[in-house]
């Protein structure tokens, strides 16, 4: 028997509640997720209906401890978006940057951004 298993939630710690803001703004305006609640400590977005009906959640957390802000490649969300080219050039108009250039593999475009609160 076959246990289905989806993946409905990330969690990322943002620098306080300015980092909370910053990473909304970012979250709904550069890749289109729809927020449904956001305070000065916390915010909760999800994307679109995927394929199958479901939706995925991010939540933004604010934390003030450097150790819980250490930004590396450890948390890496993927989204899939139907305009590689100017959702990059709209994210990028928020403050993200891209890490290393936009690769041409056989499946398509990818692109890794850093936004300006170090998710990737």
């Amino acid at each position: 028997m076959t246990t289905r298993v989806v993946l409905s939630r990330a969690i990322l710690l943002c620098r306080g509640p300015v980092g909370v803001a910053s990473s909304v703004n970012f979250f709904q305006n550069g890749l289109g997720l729809t927020v449904l609640r956001h305070t000065d400590d916390w915010a909760e977005l999800c994307t679109s209906d995927g394929p199958d009906g479901s939706k995925f959640r991010l939540n933004l957390k604010s934390v003030e401890s450097e150790a819980q802000l250490s930004s590396g490649y450890n948390q890496m969300l993927q989204f899939e978006v139907e305009d590689l080219d100017g959702t990059v050039a709209k994210c990028a108009q928020l403050g993200a940057s891209l890490d290393g250039p936009i690769q041409y593999p056989a499946h398509g475009k990818v692109s890794v951004m850093r936004t300006d609160q170090g998710h990737m």
